[in-house]
């Protein structure tokens, strides 16, 4: 009996474990360091897991967070790219209305992952922007 409770110890806590790697994009070195001491310190040893397995892992960390900085950079310079241009927005307030604005971008703010934008005075996330330009912007192809 106190095998099996062993093993259903083991269960949760592995399970535990994926979920926290599979649910941050950005998991650093440390905290893989963490995890794989925790699947080390519970795994099964009749069923131990392969090195490559925790290698692959580490790279697949590494990968998703490069892609998340890079995603991160291109956000920020089409942000920046905004200053003086004229944008439509569209946001929800904190009563749960959608509002929706235009006006012309001032600065940018970058702040950790978030980027925003200053509209005539008014802050507003980046993904918040759904119109670049005036109504009365025209583009000719003659």
């Amino acid at each position: 009996m106190s095998t099996t409770s062993s093993v259903s110890s083991t269960t949760s806590t592995t399970s535990t474990s994926s979920t926290t790697s599979s649910s941050s994009a950005s998991l650093d070195f440390e905290e893989f360091l963490q995890i794989l001491a925790t699947e080390l310190k519970y795994q099964d040893p009749d069923d131990p897991v392969s090195g490559t397995e925790y290698v692959s892992q580490l790279a697949q960390i590494s990968s998703l967070s490069a892609l998340s900085e890079i995603s991160t950079s291109v956000n920020n310079s089409a942000a920046f790219s905004l200053i003086g241009e004229e944008v439509t927005y569209s946001t929800t307030n904190t009563s749960g209305e959608t509002v929706t604005g235009t006006g012309t971008v001032l600065s940018v703010t970058v702040s950790g992952s978030n980027t925003y934008v200053n509209v005539d005075g008014t802050t507003v996330d980046y993904g918040s922007i759904t119109k670049v330009g005036s109504e009365d912007t025209t583009t000719s192809s003659t």
